[in-house]
């Protein structure tokens, strides 16, 4: 029986998750799941991959308020319901988007607590609510799929099954073992085993009438070396050289970890933790 165990949303790109009992979910993801990113300057992104410290910064949000927090207790606090002027370009890998600067306030609070990157100041953008930024046509199979801010995909699902394989090989390897939060999930499975080679399947709840298209094997970078307690690299090489060395995904080159998602559902949907899943094939011969 696979079952949901645990949804996490990480509201600003890089910062902190919040772990949820439940959360709405569509076409984009789940509800306010990478929204917000912090840029440069010229808003090109950033994330852990250029300032580890960024996993040190707590996240909260309501529904008038999104509250960062730095491991010191400062707070920033940006009001969601503030009109806005005219929007900028974000850049995010090979994607240009709509966004709304957030302000010289956040700036400046974003640039004393993480610093300056390559001389330049910090700026937080709001993906806006009017843009698009479809998923790739190749991984859709004639479904409709968008993200925010998240790298590629709208979803990522990782499972215990994973973990603990991955865990027993570092053990194996003398390295230390390292917890989920390293791989930054949106949500978590356990009973399912080697996720990373069911591309061809759906997730379906049938309580819930939700289902997840399962597309792409999630390949694995720098931020998986990162405590995402203190912002240390605790080990450069690691865990991504076990992760190469188990092959958890048939494509023959990288670490993969977890599989990247759609929503396959017509309508947005409340997934639960406790929520009952089911496999199936049947949207590739839609």
């Amino acid at each position: 029986m696979i079952q949901v165990t645990d949804i996490y949303i990480y509201p600003v790109k890089s910062l902190k998750g919040i772990p949820l009992g439940e959360s709405e979910t569509g076409l984009r993801g789940l509800k306010y799941d990478r929204e917000w990113m912090i840029t440069d300057s010229d808003y090109q992104f950033l994330t852990q991959r250029e300032i580890e410290a960024m996993a040190t910064i707590t996240v909260s949000i309501s529904r008038n308020c999104l509250l960062l927090q730095s491991k010191d207790g400062d707070e920033l606090k940006v009001d969601l319901n503030v009109e806005r002027g005219g929007s900028v370009k974000a850049s995010i890998w090979n994607d240009t988007c709509d966004a709304y600067d957030e302000g010289e306030v956040a700036s400046y609070w974003l640039t004393d607590e993480l610093g300056y990157w390559q001389g330049k100041t910090l700026r937080l953008v709001r993906f806006c609510s009017h843009g698009k930024r479809p998923v790739p046509a190749k991984y859709l199979h004639g479904r409709e799929a968008e993200s925010a801010f998240s790298d590629q995909f709208p979803f990522l699902i990782t499972s215990w099954d994973s973990l603990q394989k991955l865990n027993e090989g570092l053990i194996e390897n003398g390295k230390q073992e390292v917890t989920m939060d390293r791989f930054r999930p949106n949500i978590v499975v356990a009973d399912i085993n080697s996720i990373e080679n069911k591309t061809s399947l759906d997730l379906v709840c049938q309580d819930g009438n939700y289902e997840f298209g399962l597309r792409k094997p999630c390949k694995r970078c720098k931020i998986t070396t990162i405590s995402q307690d203190s912002g240390e690299i605790i080990d450069f090489k690691e865990p991504l050289a076990t992760l190469t060395s188990l092959g958890f995904s048939d494509d023959s080159h990288g670490a993969y970890f977890g599989q990247n998602a759609i929503l396959l559902s017509d309508q947005d949907c409340i997934i639960s933790v406790g929520d009952v899943l089911q496999t199936s094939t049947k949207s590739r011969d839609s």
